[in-house]
Parts: structure tokens; sequence; C-alpha cells
């Protein structure tokens, strides 16, 4: 993830900006702020932006445990990000 410029990737890295953007660290509320959750150091961990929009996208958003196993069997499989963000980390 990157937090000032997608420039902070280019060492690891070698993708466009669109892509990049994906991967732009954000701070991902356990708890929706529309759920009632607050801003507390235990509510709100780093996430990508795809991680984080796409867990607040479903009509209802799956608990932190559920989506995590769900994020990283999909990791696994290939098939969260985009191929060239799986080739780079490979």
């Amino acid at each position: 993830m990157w937090l000032v410029s997608p420039d902070e990737l280019k060492p690891q890295l070698d993708v466009n900006k669109d892509i990049a953007t994906r991967l732009q660290c954000t701070g991902e509320h356990l708890l929706a702020r529309c759920d009632g959750g607050g801003t507390s150091r235990q509510n709100i961990v780093a996430a990508c932006r795809f991680c984080n929009s796409k867990r607040h996208s479903r009509k209802k958003a799956p608990d932190p445990g559920a989506y995590r196993q769900l994020v990283n069997k999909r990791m696994r499989a290939g098939k969260w990000h985009p191929r060239e963000i799986h080739r780079a980390l490979g």
C-alpha cells in the first residue's frame, strides 16, 4: 500500500496509476460509522482502497473476520486484485 503518492510503489511494483490507486492506504472502520462505529484505535485498521470499498459496497458489510477470510482465500487463488498486481507480488 502507499500513503502519500503511488510512486511509493515503484521500488516494489511496476503498475500503472489505475492499479496503484486500488492499493492506496485507507482507514477501514471495522464497524462502519453508519452502523454506530467510531473513530477509535480499536475500530480502525489500515486497508487498501479496493478492500475498503468492496466490503462496504455490499448490502450488508460482512463482519471483519469473515471478510478477512474471504480476502485471504481469493488472494491465495489469485482472484482478488488484477493479474498485474498478483504477478508483481508473486
